[in-house]
């Protein structure tokens, strides 16, 4: 059976090591899904509020889709608003449900309740896969900025916790049908992202193992920000030989060395993922010290809409 990949799944969850570039990542896949003419929404998660930023629009409304672009939506997820839909949806007396909202003991406990929060949350990226208006889809694309990678898996994992941990109920039968489209194969994947640095790269390695152990269908791994390769290790003797009597020209060939020396450290950071997860990595390109906006977006969009030409190539042969 031919496995999708990251490109052809409908729901991609985004998660990484805190700082690695995931909500850019995040932000370039729906760039890329909606100037490929889809319908798409990026959902973040645990009040990150990168969205705003990095489209330089209003604030992105919670729970309520706030348009980025031209087919292009996002999503804040409001944890509290997500309760009162929740309870909403099994107590059918609204005045009970608005004195519980209301009341600051009941969102104490809301808040210190195993895994509530988190399975509202999941419950919310569930409705937003699964709806459906006019015989169709809602969403082509359902884009989710985790939280960091730790923090991220334990979200992924609520739905099973809680279908485990429930012996029956609505509760247990709700936790059993968003376990069942979080861990689905073909619609869902799960990209994890690394920086070609060392932790970065050990935690990646990390929460994939996790993931694959409980199921996850982990759909890619992304090497963010990667340098270009200018010089390949036989360049670097000739280049040591270039003008050494000449002060200005000996500059140009030790900041050439120097950029030798870092391309060569993150390619090989880049091998150590791809052997540790047994994926062939995803590479964003490094745009320098620019403001990541939306020109920005839209060439990491053209990187990876690229990548996704090359894998149907591959796949196509």
């Amino acid at each position: 059976m031919t496995i999708p990949t990251l490109f052809d799944r409908r729901l991609v969850f985004v998660l990484g090591k805190g700082g690695v570039g995931k909500s850019v990542v995040a932000a370039a896949l729906g760039t890329a899904w909606a100037r490929a003419g889809l319908r798409v929404v990026i959902a973040e998660v645990a009040n990150q509020h990168r969205l705003s930023d990095l489209f330089a629009t209003r604030d992105v409304a919670r729970n309520t889709p706030t348009e980025l672009a031209p087919g292009l939506f996002g999503f804040s997820i409001d944890v509290d608003k997500s309760t009162e839909d929740y309870l909403a949806s099994h107590i059918k007396v609204r005045p009970l449900v608005d004195l519980l909202v209301r009341s600051r003991a009941f969102h104490n406990f809301a808040a210190a309740a195993p895994g509530l929060p988190e399975l509202v949350t999941l419950g919310k990226i569930w409705e937003l896969a699964v709806a459906v208006e006019g015989g169709r889809p809602v969403w082509d694309k359902v884009v989710v900025d985790c939280p960091a990678t730790g923090h991220g898996i334990a979200l992924l994992q609520t739905a099973g916790n809680v279908s485990a941990l429930a012996s029956q109920g609505p509760v247990r039968d709700q936790a059993h049908r968003i376990e069942e489209v979080v861990k689905h194969p073909a619609a869902t994947g799960i990209a994890i992202v690394a920086r070609p640095e060392e932790l970065p790269v050990a935690e990646a390695i990390e929460a994939v193992s996790t993931l694959r152990a409980d199921d996850f269908p982990v759909a890619a791994t992304i090497m963010n920000a990667m340098a270009p390769r200018r010089f390949w290790p036989e360049d670097a003797p000739a280049l040591g030989r270039v003008g050494l009597e000449n002060p200005r020209a000996s500059a140009a060939v030790q900041a050439a060395l120097q950029a030798h020396h870092h391309a060569t450290l993150e390619h090989d950071h880049l091998i150590e993922l791809a052997t540790g997860t047994q994926t062939t990595p995803i590479v964003m390109p490094d745009l320098g010290p620019v403001p990541i906006d939306a020109a920005a977006l839209a060439i990491l969009a053209d990187a990876l809409s690229g990548t996704r030409h090359a894998v149907d190539a591959v796949r196509g042969s």
